[in-house]
């Protein structure tokens, strides 16, 4: 009997991806781009939770 591989779909591939794709940019990128990355994060958050109330 075979064995049943149980599909997660491909959100935990993108997420894998992500986390790489930030290792290697926080080993190239200074300190302040983060925050400005963190400041631009929470303002496109905070817009999204604003139009999903409404």
């Amino acid at each position: 009997m075979g064995r049943r591989r149980r599909r997660r779909g491909p959100s935990i591939g993108w997420l894998v991806i992500l986390a790489g794709v930030i290792i290697i940019l926080a080993l190239i990128l200074p300190a302040g781009f983060w925050w400005f990355a963190l400041a631009v994060g929470l303002i496109v958050a905070g817009i999204w939770l604003l139009r999903s109330c409404n």
